[in-house]
């Protein structure tokens, strides 16, 4: 039968007695065949997902679905131009080299079923299309069509034929370049013609009376790669009793089906299945052949009647098979092969002659075994009538056969597990059920195996949840009849496991009070059953239950005698193993409970061991114990005591006590393999890495019989042969019993177990002190040569403030050694077994360094220390020696005819400069200059080192012997001794072939620590983006280290390093170079411990390292515009990468107006730590790096003392904890802005990093996710943010921990693009009906005293309030008896500084300095449990506005003799950060003071900076810190803090840029005096051009470019939401705005200014009044510098609005080429707004390009400036009640004196005119003194004296902004007026 319709994807037929397998497989195509007729062609377009033809598990390896908008790279539309449909792409950004896309079985072709494929497919370049063709007789894929990238990323169509005689499949094979970007394959729309026939719905194949489905994984192998070996497997024995009329066999036509490796089906299952099988003997065997590796798992399930059975069936006759494969290996592979299904005839097994029928109560028998199952199988139910349901969980009797039968349902990722439980405490496995995708109820049948005997036993269901969201149900358990019923408890069949697991909900199981008849003692109950009047006295609810009604044990007071003791004592234990452990749940509740001890007394011994103490309350709550008991050899027993002294008061409960892993290990028949030890008498099997380790393990001591006692020490008779070093600073200490300090410390030894062995223990109380050492010293040993040492010790560390434990092994007397491992912090109260495996070709020694923490809580206890294959060594070691070390040797240039700073081409005879020889650009003809350098790319085929050259080499005379130095060589894999593939590459990179030539260190000579040079000549100049990349190889146990040196001159830096075994495989590595000149690039490989390791490199590339040409084209618009005219894209501008070559790029003076832009070589900038993460990103620089996997320098300077930002997996940062930063907010406007960064991920196991945005209601939207490692090298990435409209959002960087305590996520030089617009928050109008704040008017704010003062007079070293509250949080001068002053820690820094008191115990003072006792308060920096060497803590002021010249700052500042910190003082202004002081390092254990004069300082804070000096730490305080003489208030003569100040009348100095802003900045107003030239200067404008064209008067325009114009108009015409007036000082009433009524979002209104500025950087600004209608959707504002040719750059934007208000702006603009300036307004959403502009002035540097000289006053003496217009009035004309000036200023701030009507001409030539008081000694003026009431005759004056005096004495000054034209001009001017 057939249905035609095509959806339904298959055919359904049946046959019935069919003559042969042949006859089957004939009809099935033929139907097939028929079925395809009917259908149209299939069609994949991905809209969805994969179609019919296609395999899905081809998505798996690569192939990702998904449209142009999915920011992966191109394509960014499919063939149709659509971005929004979808197609299948292979991305490099995958990070997946290949990917490949199988078709179905398709049915072989002829003249009449022609097969045509026809798809779209795009290649970009480095891409490679290939379609295959698979034949199933063959394992060759055949290529039929292929191309490889010449489309130059376009869509192309392509129609295949296909032709084959059998049945086939076609493949998609796609493949790209991973190391480049933006490198894709895509295909789309792949259709199928009506003769491409499928074989079926799915992969079916007959096999005889089964037909198998390939679901999903399993694919058909191909042997070109593997060679399998296939032996005939175990024969599988399925047994039934039914008939079956034919066997099969089939063999998958001489092809393999086969499950391999990759990442989408590591860990998952495949499943092959059969459809129904047919069965007719009572015995069919199922066998196949099969082909395994690496951690793979095949097994064979059968289903009968929907029952998945694991053992043996009793009925069945039509029934699936299934094989499940799971591959846990990426080596991993299945095969299959020749399966078959064959019914034979045999004798029914004895096993089943017991299966009886039932017969139901009206006569009917019913199968065997299908009684009580909860399926009714006679008509009346008796089959199911209850009587024996309940019985499952107790035990039942065995007999011959046995069922337990049930439902079960299990999800995805879920499991369970059937076991039995025999009473003599054996527990077996039944069997295990994995969820599969289909999820329904089945049931199965369990047997009990014959071979487990006449035993009693129990059945136990355990489930496995795997995921969050899987499940796990059973129902309808039944027992086969053939159970019987036992009521026997376990637990007392074994009188030794009576106490395993206590939980006194039965009875008290054995435990008892001691000490009776004192009305205080152990009682077991609960507390549902307490009198109410005791019911106060015992826990709630028990810990079992949780519930009133569950019982425990708790101690009952009924009486008051003085002296009552509580003891709980223990039935009496026989012995324990070694790993015993004792555990229990805990009460101690109670103001009065006191304190509990649990005892051990042990038979034979006088005195008991304490092995728990709880003191005081600890808590409403039930608390877990554990404690560690170990190898007891006698009988024991615990007494749990407490005493009361008559008040005790309080709850004290004891549950749940539970011993594991106390047995001794179980006996065996015999031990296999050398691993493993027999002991004795117990006949247990050991591991025999627990032989002679001082712990019987056996049980009969016979694994501590005849050991070495030269090779082991458990302290009981002193310390053996180990010794305490004289080097360090104090010793190890041999105890019996807890040490001297209480919570730290073992309670006994490890040996014993008792409190009468000795262990070592270090104390780390007083004298000790912080970071002091105690090393013990091990006897010598013989070298391992090929065998391994072996080290076993217990430690116990507990304690508050543990600190480190560290073994050594050294080869040298004067040495520390290498570190083989260390262990940090609190580990618990336990012992805990450590094994180490050392290896060494020379003899060495064992160090175990103790070192002490910040406290007295930090005891770490040694015990038990063994060595295993070591043999002692009876000489001693030597010294170090030293290592070869080597200079470059000169380059010998031929001879020439050129100077000596010229280059003479070999052919033509035609000179160059120097630098350009060896710059990667051949500029001769011959290419001669670049003959003898660096090669760009070597790959060491020619057996040559490509001009590298190993210095040290060269120094060595011809005499000297060279064969045994350490050093690079020439090497190849055939040329390897045996043994050596395993530590040496066995193929090159290039070639991938043993022949294949590459350079390696040879580690079989030299010695340890030795290292070998190899260098290039030197390179005289390199472009911006030069880097080298190359392959290295570093495998081996005892592998070294590889770094990447610069050298330039004497001076050489690291780049890049890399130490330990990297696996067996090359590796890529790439370092970034950049801008350099005459250097040298230098390999160096150091020597590990012996020779298994030799570290390789291959494949040198040199990659864009020429220099710079300068096109002779002018700038894009998307391209920015260098000094030095080169154009670089945009996006590369401000990135920290000097991509223009002269750094023009990254001028501060145009990077500035980035926000979020960080270098991290301070701060974390405008970053966050997050408050609610794990941890936080540490600042450090490389040279912390020692064991990691940090990078070796940091991006921005490419040295290891730059600084980035890092995470790693530590002791206290555990796999999966997240720590973030977070970007200040950004606005959500943006659309086209960009965040840039560089990362470094390198590890096995690095963890992962993610980028995401956050929008304020904590929404997140993912950007970016890496996970593992990313390779030992910087790498940059740009990611889009672009925000929804409605939100702003915050960019979050979050880190995750990795599992590799080496792996290591670092970020460095984020960047922000210029088009992206801060957050602005909206303001809306102000009430008037708001009462103000306290006594206070609104704007001021109040004194502690209940006076006010304005917010801008906090912060300035003047006391307003009269009780110092406007100063008081500034970071003041401070004693820190009372506080912090203000001064504040930086949320940045990962420690901090922190306020306490002293201790002599820790490296802090042992007092302060103010009071000089310990109660004193000071600040110090922090010794923490994490850090690392260099990191920093900064604690500063606020920022003060302006201090004296003679201010003066003091401090004390204390440093211990151990200190590992230093400090530094900071100076932070506008213009940076300075250094005024660091200490010089030497220590006194005394408080110091500090003087530093600061002087004149604007707009400062202080910033006191704490430097870790080693990897932990502290020792270092600051007390007592004071500002002397600093307020400004009467300083005579007054100063200013920059010469370019403007002088105010009144002598208060402001920023000359505050000048003629419209905005008063001088309480007298005189910066507003006199502004013409201000308002003269193109592009100044208040818009009051009196009826004049405005573009014309103001020098704008509007942008042709533009979507809509800007206008001039006035509040009365532009309506409700524009100003209600302009901004313009008196007459003024005109402004310019824009109204977006009529526009769309996303419109812009452009202005520009007509004429150019000259290129500047830094001088020239802006200055304007904006107004914005208050509304959250309003647009942005921006203001671009346009330069002629190349991109507009954002200097400034907002979208900051406050309700009828306009507001001030000030901005610098920069260019390197001259520039105009632009106004521009986008439109925002929702609802109109409008945009107004007033009152525009430039500042004279934007004219004059650089610092501008004084302007002469527009007027004479004797005449007033009007303000912002070039007219001068009579000094009688001002404020005489009549407006003369234009602009109404005359008549502004008027004085309330009637000015005098005196004219300058009335005056002698010997005075001076007051215009407001009259004629005056001309001998007055500019005297310092004002004499005029307005203060005329100062005015100017201190200024122009200023620079009169400076100017004269220019030779002598220290102000470099002057400089002699500067003067000369001024002096010219000045003297001629």
């Amino acid at each position: 039968k057939h249905n035609t319709r095509c959806d339904l994807g298959e055919v359904v037929f049946f046959l019935e007695k069919p003559k042969s397998s042949t006859e089957v497989s004939s009809l099935y195509m033929s139907i097939t065949r028929e079925f395809n007729k009917h259908c149209s062609s299939e069609k994949c377009d991905f809209e969805t997902d994969l179609c019919k033809p296609l395999q899905e598990v081809s998505l798996h390896s690569g192939w990702i679905r998904r449209n142009g908008n999915s920011g992966v790279g191109p394509p960014y539309s499919d063939h149709n131009g659509n971005d929004t449909t979808y197609f299948l792409s292979l991305s490099s950004e995958m990070r997946l080299s290949s990917a490949t896309l199988r078709s179905k079985v398709l049915l072989p072709t002829d003249e009449e079923r022609v097969c045509q494929i026809t798809f779209q497919y795009w290649i970009s370049q480095s891409g490679v299309l290939m379609v295959g063709l698979q034949k199933h007789s063959e394992d060759a894929i055949e290529n039929i069509w292929d191309d490889s990238g010449e489309l130059q990323n376009q869509w192309k169509a392509k129609t295949i034929t296909v032709n084959s005689t059998e049945n086939f499949e076609v493949i998609f094979h796609g493949m790209v370049e991973n190391q480049r970007q933006n490198v894709t394959v895509a295909i789309d729309d792949v259709s199928f013609s009506e003769g491409c026939s499928l074989a079926s719905g799915k992969n079916t194949y007959f096999l005889g009376n089964c037909s198998f489905s390939l679901l999903f994984e399993w694919g058909h192998g191909l042997t070109t790669a593997k060679q399998f070996l296939f032996s005939k497997a175990e024969t599988y024995k399925i047994c039934f009793v039914k008939k079956c009329f034919f066997f099969f066999f089939f063999n998958f036509l001489d092809h393999l089906v086969c499950l391999e490796a990759n990442d989408s089906v590591l860990y998952r299952s495949a499943y092959l299945n059969s459809s129904m099988c047919h069965c007719s003997s009572k015995i069919c065997h199922f066998q196949f052949q099969y082909s395994m590796a690496d951690n793979s798992v095949l097994k064979a399930v059968l289903y009968t009647n929907q029952v998945r059975s694991m053992h043996s069936f009793t009925k069945a006759q039509i029934f699936p098979l299934t094989l499940k494969g799971t591959i846990q290996s990426r080596t991993g592979f299945i095969c299959l092969n020749n399966i078959q299904f064959v019914d034979i005839a045999r004798s029914e097994p004895s096993a089943f002659s017991s299966v009886e029928e039932f017969t139901c109560t009206n006569g009917k028998s019913t199968e065997p075994g299908s009684s009580c199952v909860f399926y009714p199988d006679c008509s009346d139910n008796s089959d199911e009538d209850p009587g024996i349901d309940d019985a499952i969980f107790k035990v039942f009797h065995y007999e011959l056969f046995q069922q337990v039968r049930f439902w079960y349902w299990l999800s995805q990722d879920s499991q369970l597990s059937v076991f039995r439980t025999a009473l003599n405490g054996s527990l077996e496995k039944m069997c295990d059920i994995l969820g599969l995708p289909e999820m329904e109820w089945t049931k199965a049948s369990i047997q009990v195996d014959s071979a487990a005997g006449n035993l009693s036993f129990q059945i136990i269901f355990q489930a496995t949840i795997r995921a969050a969201n899987a499940s796990v149900a059973i129902d309808n358990i039944s027992i086969t009849k053939e159970c019987e019923v036992e009521n026997i408890s376990l637990s007392a069949i074994k009188s030794e496991n009576k106490a395993s697991v206590c939980d006194f909900e039965r009875d008290n199981c054995g435990w008892f009070e001691t000490a009776n008849a004192d009305g205080f003692d152990w009682i077991r109950s609960s507390s549902s059953s307490l009198e109410p009047a005791f019911q106060q006295q015992a826990p709630p609810q028990d810990h079992t239950y949780n519930k009133s009604e569950g019982h425990f044990m708790f101690i009952l007071k009924n009486s008051s005698s003085i002296s009552q003791v509580a003891q709980l004592r223990s039935p009496k234990f026989r012995q324990t193993g070694s790993n015993c452990t004792m555990s229990f749940w805990y009460y101690n509740y109670g103001q009065s409970v006191g304190a509990a001890e649990m005892q051990l007394l042990v038979d034979g011994l006088d005195e008991p061991t304490v092995l728990w103490r709880v003191y005081y309350d600890q808590g409403n709550q039930w608390l877990k114990s554990v404690i560690q008991l170990g190898r007891l050899s006698h009988p024991f027993q615990f007494s749990l005591n407490k005493i009361s002294l008559g008040f005790y008061d309080g709850v004290s409960a004891i549950d749940d006590i539970t011993f594991e892993n106390c047995a001794l290990p179980p006996p065996a028949l015999s031990c296999e393999g050398p691993n493993w030890f027999w002991c004795r008498d117990t006949k247990a099997c050991i591991s025999r890495l627990l032989v002679c380790d001082l712990v019987d393990d056996c049980g009969d001591g016979s694994d501590e019989d005849k050991c070495n006692p030269d090779l082991q020490c458990d302290f009981e008779n002193g310390l053996c042969n180990w010794a305490q070093d004289t080097e360090d600073d104090f010793d190890w200490i041999r105890i019996q019993g807890p040490t001297p300090t209480l919570n730290t410390g073992p309670l006994k030894d490890h040996t014993t177990g008792t409190s009468l062995g000795h262990y070592l223990y270090m104390e780390s109380s007083e004298p000790q002190e912080f970071e002091d050492k105690a090393v013990l010293l091990s006897p010598l040993f013989n070298p391992t040569y090929n065998r391994t040492c072996i080290f076993r010790f217990h430690y116990h560390m507990s304690g508050k403030q543990v600190y480190t434990l560290s073994v050594f092994q050294r080869t040298m007397s004067n040495t520390k050694g290498i570190l083989l491992w260390y262990k940090y912090g609190n580990q618990g109260g336990k012992w805990i077994r450590q094994t180490l495996y050392i290896s060494s070709s020379k003899p060495f020694q064992i160090l175990v360094k103790g070192t002490v923490g910040d406290g007295f809580s930090g005891d770490i206890g040694l015990d038990d220390m063994s060595f295993l294959d070591c043999a002692v060594y009876n000489g001693s070691l030597p010294t170090i020696s030293t290592t070869l070390s080597g200079t470059s040797s000169p380059i010998t240039l031929p001879l020439n005819n050129c100077t000596e700073n010229e280059f003479v081409c070999r052919a033509s005879g035609n000179c160059i400069r120097m630098i350009q020889k060896c710059d990667f650009r051949p500029d001769c003809s011959d290419q001669s200059d670049e003959s003898d350098c660096a090669k760009e790319i070597c790959n060491f085929e020619d057996n040559t080192q490509c001009g590298w050259y190993q210095p040290a080499l060269e120094e060595i005379s011809e005499t000297d012997s060279i064969t045994k130095i350490f050093k690079w060589e020439l090497g190849s894999g055939a040329k390897l001794y045996p043994g050596e593939e395993e530590h040496c590459p066995s193929t090159d990179h290039t070639k991938n072939t043993e022949e294949g030539v590459y350079l390696f260190a040879d580690s079989s000579n030299g010695e340890y620590g030795h290292t070998a040079d190899i260098a290039t000549p030197v390179i005289s100049f390199t472009g911006p983006k030069c880097k080298i990349t190359f392959w290295n190889h570093m495998n081996g146990s005892t592998i070294g280290s590889l770094e990447v040196l610069c050298k330039t001159g004497n001076k050489t830096s690291t780049l890049w390093t890399q130490s330990g075994s990297q696996g067996p495989k090359w590796n890529r590595a790439e370092v970034f170079l950049g801008i350099r000149s005459d250097f040298q690039v230098i390999f160096r490989a150091k020597r590990g411990v012996s020779y298994m390791g030799d570290v390789a490199v291959d494949d040198i590339t040199f990659e864009d390292c020429s220099p710079l040409l300068i096109p002779d084209r002018p700038c894009t618009l998307d391209e920015f515009t260098c000094a030095n005219k080169y154009c670089i894209p945009k996006d590369q501008l401000c990135d920290f990468v000097n991509d223009c070559a002269d750094n023009s790029d990254e001028n501060s003076a145009i990077c500035s107006a980035s926000i979020g832009r960080c270098d991290f070589e301070f701060d974390f900038c405008d970053w966050k730590q997050e408050e609610n993460d794990d941890f936080d990103w540490h600042l450090r620089i490389s040279s912390t790096t020692k064991l990691g996997t940090g990078p070796a320098a940091d991006h921005t300077l490419q040295e290891v003392s730059g600084h980035y930002i890092f995470i790693k997996s530590s002791i206290l940062q555990f796999p999966g904890q997240k720590a973030r930063i977070s970007s200040s907010v950004l606005s959500r406007m943006n659309k086209k802005c960009k965040i840039f960064f560089y990362y470094h991920m390198y590890g096995a196991h690095v963890g992962s990093l993610i980028v995401y945005q956050m929008t304020m209601s904590k929404r997140e939207k993912i950007l970016l996710i890496l996970t593992g490692n990313q390779g030992n090298f910087w790498q940059n990435k740009a990611l889009n943010l672009v925000g929804d409209g409605k939100e702003d959002f915050q960019v979050i960087f979050e880190g995750i921990v990795g599992t590799d305590l080496k792996g290591g996520i670092a970020l460095d030089d984020i960047t922000l693009s210029r088009e992206c617009l801060p957050s602005q928050e909206f303001l809306p109008a102000e009430s008037t009906t708001l009462p103000p704040t306290g006594s206070c008017s609104h704007g001021y704010w109040q004194c502690q005293n209940g006076k006010c003062y304005r917010p801008e007079q906090s912060c300035d070293f003047e006391d307003n309030c009269g009780d110092n509250t406007d100063e008081s949080e500034c970071g003041t001068s401070c004693t820190f008896e009372n506080g912090r002053c203000g001064w504040q820690n930086s949320l940045a820094d990962s420690f901090d500084w922190v306020l306490g008191a002293g201790s002599p115990q820790s490296l802090r003072p042992p007092r302060d300095h103010t009071l000089g006792n310990r109660t004193g308060q000071f600040l110090y920096l922090e010794a923490t449990a994490i850090g690392l060497k260099n990191q920093k803590a900064h604690v500063r002021s606020s920022r003060w506005k302006e201090s004296s010249r003679s201010c003066v700052l003091s401090f004390w500042y204390f440093k211990s003799s151990k200190a590992t910190g230093c400090i530094q003082v900071l100076i932070k202004t506008d213009d940076g950060t300075v250094k005024i002081w660091s200490d010089s390092g030497s220590v006194s254990d005394e408080w110091s003071k500090v003087e530093l004069h600061l002087g004149k300082l604007r707009n400062f804070e202080v910033i006191f900076e704490g430097i870790r000096t080693r990897d932990l730490g502290g020792g270092a305080a600051l007390d007592d810190i004071e500002f002397n003489n600093c307020s400004t208030a009467g300083e005579n003569p007054r100063e200013c803090p920059a010469f370019t100040d403007f002088v105010c009348s009144n002598e208060d100095c402001i920023e000359s840029q505050l000048v003629c802003d419209y905005k008063p900045d001088c309480e007298d107003l005189s910066d507003e005096a006199d502004c013409s030239y201000y308002t003269s200067i193109p592009g100044s404008c208040n818009f009051e051009t009196q009826e004049q064209e405005w573009t014309t008067v103001c020098g704008l325009t509007q942008d042709p470019g533009d979507d809509f114009d800007w206008n001039v108009s006035s509040g009365s015409v532009t309506g409700k939401m524009s100003p209600d007036t302009d901004h313009t000082p008196g007459r003024g009433q005109h402004f310019l705005y824009v109204n977006s009524t009529a526009q769309e979002e996303g419109s812009r209104a452009r202005v520009i200014t007509t004429k150019f500025f000259p290129a500047s950087l830094g001088v020239c600004r802006v200055r304007f009044w904006f107004w914005m209608f208050a509304s959250r959707q309003t647009g942005v504002l921006k203001v671009y510098s346009v330069e002629e040719h190349g991109m507009d750059i954002l200097m400034w934007s907002s979208s900051k609005n406050e309700e009828n208000k306009w507001m001030y702006a000030n901005v610098v603009l920069s260019s390197n080429a001259p520039f105009r300036v632009a106004f521009e307004v986008e439109v925002g959403q929702s609802e109109p707004t409008e945009f107004a502009l007033d009152d525009i002035s430039f500042t004279p540097g934007c004219v004059d390009g650089g610092p501008s000289i004084p302007h002469p006053p527009t007027c004479s003496s004797d005449q007033f400036p009007c303000a912002y217009v070039q007219q001068c009035l009579p000094l009688n004309a001002k404020c005489d009640g009549a407006e003369d000036c234009l602009d109404g200023s005359d008549e502004i701030n008027c004085p309330t004196v009637t000015p005098t009507t005196m004219s300058s001409s009335s005056c002698k030539p010997t005075e001076f005119l007051c215009p407001s008081k009259g004629c005056m000694p001309a001998l007055l003026k500019c005297d310092g003194v004002p004499d005029c009431l307005l203060n005329e005759d100062e005015i100017g004056c201190r200024k122009l004296i200023s620079l009169i005096s400076a100017c004269i004495s220019v030779d002598h000054t220290d102000d470099f902004s002057l400089n002699f034209s500067f003067c000369k001009s001024f002096l010219t001017f000045y003297f001629s007026s």
